[in-house]
């Protein structure tokens, strides 16, 4: 019995992560690998286009505060069916209508539902497996997350040479729907536990964390340093190599996947990097805020001269492995915070984290429209001197992140 027990609960995690693939592949895949294809069929132009990142990125980070309380209160099974059909929902309506107010809510609905596995798997899987087996079973989650985010660039763009984009979509809305019909017939069998009727939302957990100083300059650095990389994934760093570095569509989009494969390895090798170096965290963290500030600079310099050099995927690819930090962060939270508060510093950083991406996102999308793009053959392609400011405002924000990271403390 207990046994089939076990069965049931690591079915229902199984398909949890699952629905945690295609949240990530939402996340990355759109707009990014159709950016074009997007400007074309819509007939509109970069604003329009970001926002379909920006929706997602916004109602993601701001439902990163109420999740923890969610997970706690209805536990994590109950959470991830509820994010299953509205995800389902999003997948679904985003690819079968071309009215633009119809795909943004689709985004809005991914972006919810996608934002309800995260918190939703760690805390099941801390219930099911011991703790010695919990951090295996938490990094091979992560790393099958990590996979939606690989999958979104050149296996999409691949894939799209044979099956239209709208049909791809359609059939992982189709996948994400019978799995949530097959999540619904063995939720009922599962013994789940009791809802926890006093797990309520309370501002005075987020106003210790926030109090701290430290915390502030933390969240600072992190947020910057992480949103220029990931905007850079999501949003317009496919473009970007097509219409600056003249690269096609598969190829900068291979690049993409490159920058998802090393997010994902690189918060394990900076954590052992760190260990190596006898858990010195921040200095680790001002050594990311140099190496963001040297590439953006290197690049802002390329786009100046106008030198189409392959060192760009370089860099972007050491953005991403200077972005994943999160095994460093984490800890340092946890050093710097109580144990009563130390999950909503957690909740903070990635409510953080995803709003900042959603903010440079929309930026992105009306800096890139200062200067007047050119058409060719029907694409729009942006000059050198909107690729030239959009990322020297990211210099400038790297130059505020090297100030925030300047100011933490030396002893975590």
């Amino acid at each position: 019995m207990k046994n089939k027990g076990f069965i049931l609960h690591f079915s229902l995690i199984l398909l949890g992560v699952l629905f945690y693939f295609v949240a990530n592949f939402q996340r990355i895949a759109v707009p990014g690998a159709i950016f074009d294809i997007l400007e074309q069929e819509l007939s509109v132009g970069a604003p329009q286009i970001t926002a379909f990142g920006a929706i997602f990125m916004y109602i993601y980070a701001f439902t990163q505060l109420l999740n923890g309380v969610f997970v706690d209160r209805y536990g994590g099974y109950r959470v991830m069916f509820a994010g299953s059909i509205i995800m389902g929902l999003g997948c679904l309506i985003f690819p079968l209508s071309s009215n633009l107010v119809v795909m943004y809510f689709s985004r809005a609905l991914l972006g919810l539902g996608g934002s309800m596995f995260y918190l939703s798997l760690i805390k099941e899987l801390g219930n099911l497996f011991s703790e010695k087996d919990f951090g295996i079973a938490l990094s091979v989650m992560l790393f099958i997350g990590y996979a939606g985010g690989i999958a979104a660039n050149a296996p999409f763009v691949f894939a799209m040479k044979y099956i239209a984009w709208r049909d791809i979509l359609l059939i992982i809305a189709g996948v994400v729907l019978v799995s949530a019909i097959a999540y619904l017939f063995i939720l009922p069998k599962a013994q789940l536990k009791n809802i926890n009727k006093g797990v309520t939302l309370r501002a005075l957990p987020f106003r210790l964390v926030l109090h701290k100083k430290h915390n502030r300059n933390l969240y600072s650095f992190a947020c910057c340093n992480f949103g220029i990389s990931y905007v850079i994934q999501t949003v317009i760093g496919k473009k970007f190599l097509e219409d600056f570095c003249s690269m096609t569509s598969g190829k900068a989009a291979t690049v993409l996947s490159v920058m998802a494969i090393i997010a994902a390895v690189f918060n394990i090798i900076n954590a052992s990097l760190c260990k190596m170096c006898h858990n010195h965290r921040v200095l680790f963290l001002k050594i990311a805020s140099i190496i963001t500030f040297v590439s953006l600079f290197i690049i802002c310099l390329l786009i100046w001269f106008d030198v189409k050099s392959m060192l760009i995927p370089v860099i972007f690819c050491v953005l991403a492995g200077n972005a994943s930090l999160s095994s460093l962060l984490v800890p340092v939270l946890h050093m710097t915070n109580s144990k009563m508060t130390s999950g909503t510093a957690v909740s903070i950083l990635n409510f953080g984290f995803f709003m900042m991406v959603g903010f440079l996102g929309t930026l992105t999308g009306y800096v890139l429209n200062v200067f007047e793009p050119e058409r060719i053959n029907n694409t729009l392609v942006y000059n050198n001197n909107s690729y030239l400011l959009l990322f020297f405002i990211f210099l400038i924000l790297s130059v505020y992140e090297v100030y925030k990271a300047g100011k933490l403390s030396n002893k975590y």
